[in-house]
């Protein structure tokens, strides 16, 4: 026979048996044994005959399976496949887990890693050995993997006092590791310069107004693919450099996916997480003050639930104290003022058309359907789509997340006949969270607090004694 039939003969065979293979694959996921069917799938992603289909099926398994990181990252490698816009819908999936607390689907297979410390372990005895550079990206070894920081240029980790680097592992490790919880370095120099770090929402927008002109804005942003659109910050960003003439650092970290390897949504390890840029850079800007844009809900009152006396909280002893070791002022410039205070600042300002809370919006505009739109947006008079699928999960939640605020924005926005179960909370006239709360001016320092409380007092009134708000307790048990 010749040998071109037999070649011809040959390929038939191949496609034959690979069309064999393929049913198999079919039936296997057709049955919902999607396990099973991307085990033989992934055998078949280098065959001609097959490669197409195998790999569509291998997406799509992972999509019935809920593991969002995987599907996005693979939509990503095989774009020619996503023909079903399976990336853009898993982000969105992810968005919805993380609002509503929900388990996260792990992201942690599309963390990158160093290229020149790939193979370094994490060293439990040694812990500032776990930090390395390679140009201007700064990278931490903790247990469970890379997290990674791109610096501005001529940064120098060498040039970094431990005790920063030694705070900075604290604040991203501490709820998961205990060797970090104990102070081995010396003091640091107390710095100069004042920061904030800034998320281009409405509270550290609020904080950006009330501090010095010459503080520095600073802005984490997160470098993966989450609920997370970043071009409303940007066009904040730009607004803020044409109008007032600032501009604001960028600094793209991972940071953000270490709680995920502990079965949690992507987020902040601990309150003071989001500062890990700035603490990193506290050497190379002289910092000496870092503020952060934490209003009264989080301070004054526990989870925006009920009264506590914040300055003698076991939090703000040990966080301020903690800081003050790195040579750092821990400073909360709106913790006299309430959420409500915060947006009532921004309305004023010239910015208040560019500054959007929503984490999904697009060209300056809010999604309408999220909880942030709901209770930041909303009591702008933005528009709210009240019965979207988050906003009631979270009016039906109880206690209420963000308690005091959720009631005055439902109040504001004059939303009571869609919420009857909270009535019994909607009687009083809550004008009052608008207000300052003047106990809260002293725990700025003495450098801040004058001129804090000076430009405060241009966009809001003192809250009259007695205190409503020392009498806030909502929820408790019956």
């Amino acid at each position: 026979m010749p040998g071109y039939l037999n070649i011809g003969w040959a390929k038939r065979f191949s496609s034959i048996a690979a069309k064999i293979r393929l049913l198999r694959i079919r039936r296997l996921y057709n049955k919902g044994k999607w396990e099973a069917a991307r085990k033989y799938a992934l055998n078949e992603i280098n065959c001609p005959f097959n490669n197409q289909l195998s790999r569509s099926i291998i997406i799509r398994s992972y999509w019935n399976e809920s593991k969002w990181g995987r599907v996005i990252s693979l939509a990503e490698k095989w774009p020619e496949l996503d023909t079903n816009g399976y990336k853009v819908r898993a982000i969105e999936k992810n968005a919805f887990k993380t609002a509503t607390g929900k388990y996260l689907e792990d992201l942690t297979s599309r963390e990158p890693e160093p290229v020149s410390f790939a193979q370094s372990s994490w060293n439990e005895t040694d812990l500032l050995s776990n930090w390395y550079q390679e140009d201007t990206r700064v990278w931490l070894r903790h247990p469970w993997g890379w997290t990674y920081w791109d610096m501005p240029e001529n940064y120098d980790i060498k040039h970094t006092h431990p005790s920063l680097l030694e705070l900075v592992m604290e604040t991203l490790l501490r709820p998961f590791l205990s060797q970090v919880k104990s102070i081995k370095t010396e003091k640091r120099p107390d710095g100069k310069e004042i920061s904030l770090s800034y998320s281009g929402g409405a509270d550290s927008s609020a904080a950006a107004l009330l501090m010095p002109e010459e503080t520095l804005l600073a802005y984490h942003e997160r470098s993966f693919y989450s609920m997370i659109n970043h071009e409303n910050q940007h066009q904040l960003f730009q607004v803020w450099n044409d109008i007032k003439k600032r501009s604001i650092l960028t600094v793209p970290s991972n940071h953000e996916l270490i709680r995920t390897h502990h079965q949690k949504p992507i987020g902040f390890s601990t309150d003071y997480a989001a500062g890990s840029h700035l603490i990193l850079l506290a050497d190379h800007l002289d910092i000496g003050h870092i503020a952060f844009g934490t209003p009264i809900d989080n301070t004054w009152l526990n989870k925006g639930l009920e009264y506590r006396d914040f300055s003698l909280s076991n939090h703000w002893i040990y966080w301020s104290n903690r800081f003050a070791h790195a040579g750092l002022k821990l400073e909360l410039p709106i913790n006299h003022i309430s959420e409500a205070g915060a947006l009532r600042i921004c309305e004023q300002s010239s910015l208040n058309e560019s500054i959007n809370s929503c984490l999904r919006g697009k060209n300056g505009q809010g999604c309408g359907r999220c909880w942030k739109c709901f209770h930041k947006n909303g009591p702008l008079g933005r528009p709210v789509d009240p019965t979207s699928r988050e906003i009631q999960t979270f009016l039906m939640k109880r206690p209420l997340r963000s308690a005091q605020h959720a009631l005055w924005a439902i109040q504001v926005q004059e939303f009571e006949h869609l919420v009857e179960h909270l009535a019994p909370y909607l009687k009083e006239d809550l004008s009052w969270w608008v207000q300052i709360y003047e106990p809260g001016l002293k725990l700025i320092s003495e450098q801040l607090r004058e001129i804090i409380k000076t430009n405060t007092m241009k966009y809001l009134s003192m809250m009259d004694q007695p205190y409503l708000l020392e009498s806030v307790n909502l929820f408790a048990p019956d």
